[in-house]
């Protein structure tokens, strides 16, 4: 004979499984919002590294290119804001040292603007001591960190980096 086995408790239980999956969801829902708010943040973070890296690289640069001209090193001097125009190329043409020169402002300029936000520079010649000393500085604008700190409100700051060398 065959009889049948009556369990209460199964009929009170049904839909509890269900409600489990739903809080699981729930809760790796939101584990993933917060890895895609961290990873966005990194990028942002890396991204105003990479302006810092390209400002002084581009600083250096100038030094280099003073110091191989080093014999017209006096007509190295732009302000921010300057704006600077060669009349020659002097990397197709025979160019004298002012030319140089100014050939080397002018093209250290257009790479700021193309490479950094806002970018400019200055190369500021100090002359009291023995020897004479560059103070070569980039700035530009960095919105992206203090927009990942600030939660999106903050406007764009000005960093600036500066290089100060013996010629």
């Amino acid at each position: 004979m065959l009889t049948q086995t009556f369990f209460p408790s199964r009929s009170r239980q049904q839909g509890v499984g269900l409600i489990e999956v739903l809080v699981a969801l729930l809760v790796m829902t939101i584990g993933i919002l917060g890895m895609m708010g961290l990873q966005t943040r990194a990028l942002k973070f890396s991204q105003s590294t990479l302006q810092a890296s390209q400002a002084l690289l581009l600083a250096y640069e100038m030094t280099d290119r003073i110091r191989a001209n080093k014999g017209n090193a006096a007509s190295y001097s732009v302000i921010y804001g300057e704006a600077v125009s060669a009349s020659n190329n002097c990397q197709s043409a025979s160019c004298t040292p002012a030319q140089i020169a100014l050939y080397d402002l002018a093209e250290w300029k257009t790479n700021l603007a193309a490479n950094l936000p806002m970018g400019d520079g200055q190369i500021v010649r100090d002359t009291t001591g023995a020897r004479p000393f560059f103070t070569i500085s980039v700035r530009y604008e960095d919105s992206r960190i203090d927009t990942a700190l600030e939660g999106g409100t903050a406007s764009a700051t000005t960093k600036e980096i500066s290089i100060r060398t013996e010629m």
